[in-house]
């Protein structure tokens, strides 16, 4: 049999079923129907298929009528399409009788009073059927079935959302590369015959992509999945930008730069690749890696959905609601795109396998509660064992059982501050896609090396770090790390590389980022500070106070403004947020190797490691963060600078000295710092002591709010219970610091 016969064969049974599954209100597959009728009359031949082209033709004109609603009764109109294509399959696999079947002569009658046309058997003496006329075209039926095509085309490019996630796990799998092919095809179909050209080219063009692929002409890759993710998104946007033309009333024409897409199809459709590396064949020694951490985990981890999200999404799988995947229930609502899945599912693939453990899920107001109620617990635990009375009490068993008693709050304490506590994890892996992001905006070749992500820290100030990271990180890439060719020229690698790092050390959890760039240029910032007037010409500045230069609003050493930095606004944010968080940043460049920013947070906001000092009757608290050293000076260590106050020599450096009694407002037991104690403490790179009375020890306190009343008080952080039930103040140092200046 020839190929063209054998091709018009398979149409006429694909049409066969199609006619057995459509609806009078299914635009799409009718639309399908329609492409295979023009098909089959394109590809017709000289003999038995003549007739098979004739009958064609005139199916055709009964479809588009059927589309247009422009008979009086379409299921009618239905039956006998389905007719039509019987009379198609007999004739086309049996010589054709001298005079037409009687099944035949009823269908050719029928037909030409359903389509008003008059219309006649084909004669079997190579005589033809009068073709039948288009049909009018009516604008208002037209906007109706645009609509129609606007609401199942959109539903199609959700289906093929939906089935690229299966392809990316299984790029081999026949049966999905068809599932995506086939809302390609139909979408070709029916907007051909809408004469939408450019819908109509660009799902052509995209459908022998695909057919390539499943007739194993073309293998499937990261690239290709990428693209048909690209290319549904550019339909969506086409068919979306004909439904604001359909609800206008007016159809004009858009330019969507479609030979940009079409060219890049014809790359991948040679072999080649898009913008990236081929993938990797897989070494034989290479060892497989067992995926157990779950893709809602990881979406929500990079926070892309919430943990509800996920959750709701695994109750209707269990609930039976539906058979889908986790991935494809969050791409059908909305939850995540199709392109967020797919990176975490390869992400997936990359990550060893972790043990699971059992959550649950506990409103956050309660959880504060418990916290603040087992600090009170602690509060009055510590109340009891300073009151006079119990100090008098020399019973055993009541000194034994209140040692246990202390043992339990204790642990309780630990306990509690250990459920605020998360990994940090979450905050970092949303840092993955920015880096990637930022490395293609800038044209540069940056790895991202992580490391301490399950360090803890407290759930509040999870959140709160996330813009310096961002901020950070930003400036890392567009100011830090160089152009591969200024790499090379450097003796470089081309790939940048930003380390992420996270450790506890003491009460606080340290942030590390760095960057093998280029450090930061001092005479650059020397210059930006002088023409903005931060500094005078005369100002001699160490190597840290000019790094430090970069942390005032609206400094920029930007030659021009990008969408990725350049406006002065970000580093000054960075400070205020860490210092909110009773934190402090520092900087560590060298200049041609690159740059390190240095962020110390205390584990929780709930509790803070202090020292106690006693100025007066008074007791404050100093956070230990930002002590250096205490010292009892001697009469020869004391000098006055003018303009400057006060001094002290401490360990062979001079510094301002700080007299806490006369700023707080107190009656001190000591005027004289020789006969007091000084704690010295930095604060943005400065030295500076604090004169106080008596220094108590070092405690992790409870912090407590100060109130609406008092929260904008200068240089007072916050307040704490101490054990004998009076109220002590947490200093703030950078408040105390500001207070020292202005007076």
């Amino acid at each position: 049999m020839p190929e063209t016969e054998s091709k018009i064969l398979e149409n006429i049974n694909q049409l066969a079923i199609l006619t057995m599954m459509v609806e009078p209100d299914d635009m799409i597959t009718l639309g399908s129907i329609l492409e295979k009728l023009e098909c089959i009359e394109k590809e017709e031949s000289e003999g038995n298929l003549k007739s098979v082209g004739v009958v064609s033709g005139a199916l055709k004109n009964l479809v588009e009528k059927i589309i247009l609603r422009d008979l009086p009764d379409i299921s009618g109109g239905l039956d006998l399409l389905r007719e039509g294509i019987r009379i198609m399959q007999r004739n086309a696999s049996q010589p054709a009788p001298s005079q037409p079947e009687k099944d035949e002569e009823t269908f050719w009658g029928k037909i030409g009073s359903l389509v008003e046309v008059k219309v006649s058997p084909p004669l079997r003496q190579n005589k033809t059927v009068e073709s039948i006329p288009e049909p009018a075209a009516n604008l208002t039926q037209d906007m109706e079935i645009y609509s129609d095509f606007i609401t199942e085309a959109l539903e199609h490019l959700n289906t093929i959302e939906l089935n690229i996630i299966n392809l990316e796990q299984n790029p081999d799998d026949k049966e999905c590369i068809n599932n995506i092919f086939r809302p390609f095809h139909t979408i070709k179909g029916v907007s051909g015959f809408l004469n939408l050209q450019d819908i109509n080219k660009f799902a052509h063009a995209v459908e022998s992509l695909l057919d390539n692929a499943r007739n194993g002409r073309l293998q499937i890759h990261r690239g290709i999945i990428d693209f048909i993710l690209e290319a549904v998104d550019l339909l969506k946007n086409m068919i979306l930008d004909l439904k604001s033309q359909v609800e206008s009333g007016k159809l004009k024409p858009s330019d969507f730069q479609l030979e940009t897409y079409l060219e890049r199809i014809k790359i991948l459709q040679a072999g080649g690749f898009l913008d990236q590396a081929p993938p990797q064949p897989k070494l034989p020694d290479e060892p497989d890696q067992t995926v157990n951490l779950p893709l809602g985990e990881i979406l929500s981890a990079k926070g892309i959905i919430s943990q509800e999200d996920v959750s709701e999404a695994l109750r209707k799988q269990a609930d039976g609601k539906s058979n889908l995947k986790i991935g494809e229930i969050l791409i059908k609502e909305n939850k995540a795109k199709p392109k967020q899945v797919i990176e975490a599912l390869r992400e997936q693939k990359n990550i060893p396998a972790q043990s699971t453990e059992a959550t649950i899920k506990v409103d956050t107001s309660k959880l504060d509660n418990l916290v603040d109620m087992i600090g009170e617990l602690v509060i009055a635990q510590s109340l009891v064992q300073q009151n006079p009375v119990f100090s008098t009490l020399h019973d055993q068993k009541l000194t034994s059982d209140f040692a246990h008693l202390k043992r339990i709050t204790t642990d309780l304490q630990k306990i509690s501050m250990n459920l605020r506590m998360v990994p940090i994890r979450q905050t970092f892996q949303k840092m993955i896609r920015l880096v990637r992001d930022l490395a293609k905006k800038s044209e540069k070749q940056v790895d991202l090396i992580m490391t301490g992500e399950e360090t803890e820290i407290d759930r509040n100030m999870v959140d709160a770090l996330y813009e310096p990271l961002v901020h950070m990180i930003r400036n890392s890439i567009d100011h830090g790390i160089e152009t591969p060719q200024k790499r090379r020229e450097a003796g470089k690698l081309e790939t940048g590389r930003v380390f992420l790092r996270a450790y506890q050390k003491g009460g606080n959890v340290v942030i590390e980022i760095e960057d093998d760039g280029q450090g930061l240029n001092r005479p650059k910032i020397i210059k930006k500070a002088r023409e903005r007037n931060l500094i005078s010409e005369e100002t001699q500045l160490t190597d840290y106070q000019i790094d430090n230069l970069i942390f005032e609003p609206g400094f920029s050493t930007a030659e021009k403004v990008t969408d990725v930095s350049g406006r002065g606004v970000g580093m000054d944010v960075v400070k205020k947020t860490i210092e909110k968080l009773k934190g402090k940043v520092e900087i560590f460049s060298v200049e041609g190797k690159g740059c390190r920013f240095l962020i110390r947070v205390p584990l929780t906001l709930a509790i803070m490691d202090g020292i106690i000092v006693r100025i007066g009757e008074e007791k404050y608290i100093i956070p230990t963060v930002f002590v250096k050293d205490t010292l009892r000076p001697r009469p020869e260590d004391i000098s006055t600078v003018q303009n400057k106050g006060t001094m002290i020599k401490a360990r062979k450096t001079l510094m301002p000295l700080i007299r806490l009694y006369e700023l707080l407002n107190v009656r001190p037991k000591n005027k004289e710092p020789w006969e007091a104690l000084t704690v010295v403490v930095e604060n943005d790179g400065c030295l500076k002591g604090f004169m106080v009375d008596d220094l108590i020890g070092k405690q992790e306190v409870v912090i407590k709010n100060l109130g609406e009343m008092l929260k904008k008080t200068k240089g007072v952080a916050g307040a704490t219970i101490m054990g004998d039930g009076r109220v002590g103040l947490i200093l703030d140092i950078h408040g105390i610091f500001e207070l020292n200046r202005n007076s």
